[in-house]
């Protein structure tokens, strides 16, 4: 994915009094220093990438992480580091530099090889209901399929939905559908997923603050538009809105795009906020 944002390393006041715990989602630029949404990360030793496809999994750029973290006078330095993979599955129909998994559309590198039949787990990011992949694993051997991203339940449709992909065994909660992510675990079928396990939310708990990488919606109402598959909503005039479709770099908490730092603001610098 394509960022406009540079590789930020940055001091972090030795005033801190508190020090936040911040959420960082987005595709690996660099590995040497680890590098994710334009944010250095500080790894210990003994903080291992927890992934569906298994322990000892090493990173690669364009791997999509979600990282839990927190800001010291050091740096931001990782608590946890979950790779997340929009869709993972078996591919059901491969044409045009686009797949198939489980229902949704999902585009294809040019260099990648992939066939109906095969399984690959896809890291990226959501744009409308088609996955924009950055990074592919093969899946050796089949196993179990998952969907990453935010649930959706229209008047029609008799299951809800992460993209095109009909998601079953998920119980629906009182009042509908939050706006957090949800990542689904389970057998797939050609249009969907019949989940056996389903967890909310990205970062292990909630932080102070959270970077997004992701693609802008258009406007979803008077003067909001979204992070495609996050649940993270901006609140602008439609002018100051960023375009249907373009890759976006936004801090938020609490699922809201943030313009200013709260409060005294070593956290938002540390992340490249006042970039």
């Amino acid at each position: 994915m394509k960022s406009t944002v540079l590789a930020l390393c940055c001091c972090v006041s030795p005033a801190l009094a508190d020090e936040a715990v911040v959420g960082i989602f987005g595709a690996v630029d660099r590995l040497d220093p680890l590098t994710v949404a334009g944010v250095v990360v500080l790894r210990p030793e003994g903080v291992p990438v927890i992934s569906a496809l298994g322990p000892d999994q090493t990173l690669a750029p364009g791997d999509t992480l979600a990282i839990r973290a927190r800001v010291t006078p050091q740096g931001v330095t990782a608590l946890r580091l979950l790779e997340v993979y929009p869709i993972a599955g078996p591919i059901s129909a491969s044409a045009d530099g686009e797949a198939r998994v489980m229902g949704t559309p999902v585009h294809l590198p040019s260099n990648s090889d992939f066939k109906a039949g095969d399984w690959v787990a896809f890291s990226g990011f959501w744009s409308g209901t088609k996955v924009i992949t950055t990074a592919t694993r093969r899946i050796e051997g089949g196993g179990i399929a998952q969907l990453t991203g935010t649930l959706t339940l229209e008047d029609a449709a008799p299951l809800p939905r992460i993209g095109e992909s009909a998601a079953s065994g998920v119980q629906i909660p009182e009042g509908d559908f939050d706006d957090h992510v949800w990542t689904l675990t389970g057998t797939p079928t050609d249009t969907g997923l019949r989940a056996f396990l389903t967890a909310r939310g990205l970062f292990g708990g909630d932080v102070d603050l959270e970077v997004w990488e992701g693609y802008a919606s258009g406007p979803v109402a008077s003067e909001t538009w979204r992070v495609f598959g996050t649940g993270v909503y901006g609140y602008d005039r439609e002018r100051d809105m960023p375009q249907a479709g373009s890759a976006v770099r936004v801090c938020a908490a609490a699922g809201r795009v943030l313009r200013r730092a709260p409060g005294e603001g070593a956290a938002w610098a540390a992340l490249g906020c006042d970039q």
